[in-house]
């Protein structure tokens, strides 16, 4: 006889860990027992020698699909005297880094298939889960995860679902969601008057939507505005409501095979699709996708994902309704710039001019999370745009461990602050830009809870170093010590922090960084380690007439940039405009310097008559791209350097230490060339950027021996940007590094910030 202690870590509480632990060891006569620990699972086996081996070597194979195991340690200990089976014991603490909270985990096949039997108990109950599905991080309120400690606290099991949740052989076997019609949680429906709508409030809801009415729907971690895409008029009407003139809605779809219709899809985007992240995936839109989509998008991409809960797919399913639709509009229940809403009193408040009824139920959200965004290059991988539901909590791991605890406040624009102790980096969900009041409200808030919920004290505080952003003006607490670093050396970072990097080569593009000069940075070729970095090149520097007016007005950089050779060429100009800009930028009122590539691509949508004015953050660069992907037939650029050096000429040593500056204005002055399709032009820009950016990278190489290079920013959203450059870094011998977990936009600068260490 021999008793074997195992100490398991990684995501292994609320996924139905213990359960499968417990089934593994009665299934070999094994006794002993397993317990959650605040951030471990412990397990004690005991029996005969060949036994415990068969468990060690089972173990891994075992497991539920929703658990994942980062560590597991095993050590032989005394032999007990042991009275019955194996048993689950009471939680208890222990010594810990953070948590293992598991993300909130989509409706499983098994849990769909019962709710659509009628002869099954659960037959269309909203809220049906298991161990292997259900809300997770947005009901939890401290840990370990137990029912107790959890939003789920006041629904009482009934003594059908008390009885799974005893039963070893059950899959509902220790699942803390568990509940029935009989216990709650419950649906409620009320018209946008707040009149409680009679019978089943789901075929109230698809009678609305069937109806071309706009429909709030309370999912797991806050409200959708859902709409019937067929339906112009609802359409506008969201378009309207919601501030959102131009920018692409994203559409929950029935199934794969209705993704697989409006979509060309990778075997890799369909597993993503159908991963228990379940985020919406951003893909090409087919050309004989039907005709309303182009309300839905005008970019050639559609952001679809698929239903997530079991609300969600009874809006597709419930059989006492002949549904017409097989997508939905579903974006997020907010305001404009506001945080996504989670509460049905406020979601009724804000929320009813634009919903005519309001879905939603009684179990309270206690963690926020809006949808994750992804996209998927062939070449360059796959990688998050927007953190979120699916994605959090589960923690990034870290090659070596921070000094202390450290928070990364992030920056104002796409905030998400992250928390790091030991090996293990907690990035929070995305909640939006920190201008409005109630977003700003709402990144104090969840700091609170991040704090509390792991019961951690920052010992260091990282902000960025823009004197006006609101989260570097967040006051830390008393003993923590406070620095601030640079926006893209923070970008850079993040790519570290990922892959271990102590020390890299950087290329950190995008459209807005405070610079170490008080300018305005956005296209830095870098050399960082964890504790300093040097400026070795950038694009070159421009002013921006009107300041932040001009993001908003694409053409006015184009000729910031161009000056008097492009005046009366660009599209959205007229001449009054020009004399009043170039007036402004002779005599340097309001036109603060920048170094931007996201401004440069905004410049080249404006050059080709794609946006006049944005109406959302990154409207010309992205239809840049799909103008682009037009005439693309995927592979490396075919410009030769010679070619590229005459668009993007590397211009020698400036006076303030750069070894280079990357001049696009030729490449510019090339697209106001009419000649030839504007998407083979909106290709060459690509092209060229992605050419001048591996020559940059080769002027670094020389000047310090180092051959690995990390790509970060904004810019590295752009999928066919990526696609190019990252074949051409690799071909000329580079080790190239990109965001995986942490988006490589803003919402992974506090990943940055948190890796920072100073010396």
């Amino acid at each position: 006889m021999v008793r074997k202690r195992f100490l398991f870590s990684g995501t292994v509480q609320g996924v139905g860990f213990r359960p499968a632990i417990l089934r593994l060891a009665s299934s070999l006569g094994l006794s002993g027992f397993v317990q959650n620990r605040r951030s471990t699972v412990l397990a004690e086996v005991q029996g005969e020698e060949e036994a415990v081996g068969l468990f060690a070597d089972r173990l891994r194979s075992s497991l539920p699909p929703a658990a994942l195991l980062q560590g597991m340690e095993s050590r032989q200990v005394p032999v007990m005297e042991e009275e019955g089976a194996f048993r689950i014991i009471e939680s208890g603490g222990d010594a810990f880094s953070f948590p293992p909270i598991p993300p909130d985990l989509p409706l499983c096949p098994d849990c769909a298939r019962e709710m659509l039997d009628p002869s099954n108990r659960r037959y269309l109950y909203p809220f049906i889960t298991c161990t292997q599905c259900g809300p997770r991080y947005s009901i939890v309120e401290s840990t370990p995860f137990d029912r107790e400690r959890t939003t789920m606290r006041p629904f009482a099991q009934c003594p059908s679902c008390a009885a799974e949740y005893v039963d070893p052989t059950d899959r509902r076997f220790h699942s803390q969601t568990n509940s029935c019609g009989g216990c709650g949680p419950r649906l409620s429906c009320r018209d946008a008057a707040g009149i409680a709508v009679e019978g089943d409030p789901v075929t109230a809801a698809i009678d609305a939507l069937l109806g071309g009415l706009i429909v709030a729907v309370q999912g797991i971690g806050g409200f959708h505005l859902a709409a019937d895409p067929c339906n112009p008029d609802a359409v506008a009407r969201l378009r309207r409501e919601k501030d959102r003139e131009r920018k692409p809605f994203a559409l929950m779809v029935k199934d794969l095979d209705e993704a697989r219709r409006l979509c060309s899809l990778s075997p890799e985007e369909e597993h993503l699709l159908a991963s228990p992240a379940a985020p919406i995936v951003i893909a090409p839109r087919r050309a004989e996708a039907p005709a309303w989509t182009d309300r839905v998008s005008d970019t050639g991409t559609l952001g679809v994902m698929l239903p997530t809960t079991p609300l969600h797919l009874l809006l597709f399913t419930h059989p006492g309704r002949k549904i017409g639709y097989r997508a939905l509009v579903m974006t997020s229940g907010n305001r404009a710039a506001e945080p996504i809403i989670t509460e049905p009193a406020l979601a009724a408040e804000k929320l009813s001019d634009v919903a005519d009824l309001f879905l939603s139920h009684d179990r309270r959200i206690a963690f926020r999370s809006d949808d994750s965004i992804v996209r998927r290059g062939t070449v360059s991988g796959t990688f998050v745009m927007r953190r979120s539901r699916g994605y959090v909590p589960r923690l990034l791991a870290l090659s070596t461990p921070v000094k202390g605890v450290v928070l990364g406040l992030g920056g104002d624009l796409k905030s998400a602050p992250a928390l790091a102790r030991g090996r293990d980096l907690h990035l929070c969900p995305y909640i939006g830009d920190l201008d409005d009041v109630e977003t700003l409200d709402q990144f104090e808030a969840q700091i609170r809870q991040v704090l509390a919920l792991y019961e951690a004290r920052p010992d260091v505080v990282v902000r960025d170093m823009h004197p006006l952003y609101h989260s570097s003006r967040w006051a830390p607490p008393a003993g923590a010590h406070s620095v601030a670093i640079q926006h893209h050396y923070a970008h850079a970072l993040s790519v570290m922090a990922e892959h271990g990097l102590e020390e890299t080569l950087a290329l950190c593009f995008d459209g807005t960084g405070y610079g170490s000069d008080a300018t305005i940075w956005g296209g830095e070729f870098l050399h960082a380690t964890r504790s300093s970095f040097t400026r070795l090149g950038s694009f070159a520097p421009f002013r921006l007439p009107g300041g932040e007016s001009a993001v908003l007005h694409p053409p006015r950089i184009a000729l910031a940039l161009l000056g008097e050779e492009a005046r009366g060429r660009i599209p959205g100009l007229d001449e009054s405009q020009e004399t009043i800009l170039m007036a402004m930028l002779a005599r340097q009122v309001s036109s603060p310097v920048c170094t931007s590539l996201g401004r440069v691509f905004d410049a080249a949508a404006a050059i080709l008559g794609l946006v006049d004015h944005a109406s959302y953050e990154g409207e010309g660069p992205i239809r840049l791209e799909g103008l682009a992907m037009k005439a693309w037939s995927g592979g490396a650029p075919t410009l030769t350097l010679r070619e590229s050096e005459s668009l993007v000429p590397l211009l020698p040593e400036t006076v303030d230490g750069r070894l280079f500056i990357a001049d696009p204005r030729p490449l510019l002055l090339h697209l106001l060339d009419p000649v030839g399709p504007a998407a083979r032009r909106a290709l060459l820009f690509h092209e060229a950027i992605a050419t001048a950016s591996l020559c940059g990278a080769r002027r670094m190489r020389m000047a310090t021996g180092l051959s690995r290079i990390a790509l970060s920013g904004g810019v590295f959203q752009n999928l066919l940007f990526r696609e190019m450059l990252v074949p051409l870094l690799i071909n000329d011998g580079f080790r190239v590094f990109l965001n995986e977990s942490a988006p490589p936009g803003d919402g992974g600068l506090s990943v940055g910030q948190a890796w920072f260490e100073e010396r």
